[in-house]
């Protein structure tokens, strides 16, 4: 387990360290040792270690800050705390901040078989080479995600382009049939470009790459420009949607572009959940230093035990009413970290009585501190 492993281990003891010496390199793996916190980090900065083994009390420099400048640049180095008497709050806390486990002290007693010892540290190993494979299998996820998205995206852009190019007679007059099956292909094509946009906002969320560009930015045209948009939608469905907004204008510092990318999910959510003829309406208004949008509708609602899953992944609400309703089960968690990017709120009400419908609200700040 530990041959050819290279191990540090940091203490103000020479005893202590010329013991681990001894008894680390009897299982051929090649020790230093450093005598100070300082000395840890600079030894730190210049190497790569397999494994530390940290003291927490050390004359200069304590385990802790340590391993926090060791965490800062490096999350694949296994760390095991050695603590005295009356140490185990301290590493306990320590293990909280990116350690891998601790040993006491008294523990490492001379001539024992050190089992227990070797065990620790075969876990702690262990622990963090199972974290560096989940780290590393995330980042493939995200990367496979991007790639497949990013491949799909371009054909499917041509294919609406060219199709809007037809509806346009750009190449000459279409006839009724021709027109209608058009159509039809348009609005496939605009669904598969929406459903790779989600996934490949789902793969920037999960990989932690989510960006925002902010500016000085009017709410209230936000909302105007999505109302272009979703009130095609909602009179394909005979559906009525009306925009209450304030008489003067609402400033935020914000991402525009995101912020239409909550507005469209919401009111598309909306008019997909809401049967034909039904109501829909969205509302800004400035409460509290905070612009606050309502999206409600009077379709048939949420159960209220499903209310609090609904911005999780791939979450899509049962029931025989929204059967055949289709949806990546994403559009709603990419609502939640773009409101919460900018520092706000997203949360959703319903009573799950037909007819009572849905409200959704989302909460943002209007400072530039955000």
């Amino acid at each position: 387990m530990f041959s050819n492993k290279r191990v540090l281990t940091v203490d103000d003891s020479p005893t202590i360290r010329t013991f681990l010496h001894g008894l680390l390199s009897l299982h051929g793996a090649q020790v230093e040792e450093a005598g100070s916190g300082r000395e840890a980090l600079e030894m730190l900065a210049k190497g790569k270690y397999d494994l530390v083994l940290l003291d927490l009390l050390l004359p200069d420099v304590d385990g802790i800050q340590v391993l926090r400048g060791l965490r800062e640049r490096d999350g694949e180095t296994a760390v095991v705390m050695l603590t005295g008497m009356g140490g185990i709050k301290s590493a306990t806390t320590a293990v909280s901040r990116g350690a891998d486990g601790y040993i006491e002290k008294q523990d490492l007693s001379f001539g024992g078989d050190f089992t227990e010892f070797f065990y620790a540290l075969e876990q702690a190993l262990e622990h963090r080479a199972g974290l560096v494979a989940q780290k590393q299998l995330q980042e493939v996820k995200a990367d496979f995600y991007s790639m497949v998205t990013h491949d799909l995206r371009n054909p499917t852009s041509a294919v609406w382009l060219s199709l809007q190019l037809l509806t346009e007679e750009s190449t000459g007059p279409l006839n009724a049939d021709q027109r209608e099956l058009i159509e039809l292909a348009q609005g496939a094509s605009q669904k598969l470009l929406s459903l790779i946009n989600d996934y490949l906002d789902f793969a920037k969320i999960d990989a932690g790459y989510l960006r925002l560009d902010r500016s000085e930015t009017n709410l209230c045209a936000i909302v105007e420009e999505s109302a272009r948009l979703t009130s095609i939608q909602a009179n394909a469905r005979h559906q009525t949607l009306t925009f209450d907004l304030p008489e003067k204008p609402i400033v935020a510092f914000a991402d525009a572009e995101r912020l239409k990318q909550v507005l469209d999910n919401l009111i598309s959510n909306a008019i997909k959940y809401t049967p034909e003829g039904g109501h829909l309406g969205v509302q800004l208004r400035m409460e509290n230093d905070m612009a606050v949008f309502r999206v409600s509708d009077d379709g048939n609602g949420i159960p209220p035990t499903q209310v609090g899953s609904l911005f999780t992944k791939y979450h899509r609400v049962p029931g025989q009413a929204v059967r055949g309703i289709r949806g990546t089960g994403l559009g709603l968690l990419i609502v939640k970290e773009i409101a919460e990017a900018h520092g706000g709120t997203v949360t959703a009400e319903s009573d799950g009585i037909a007819g009572h419908g849905t409200q959704f609200i989302v909460r943002l700040p209007l400072a530039h501190e955000a």
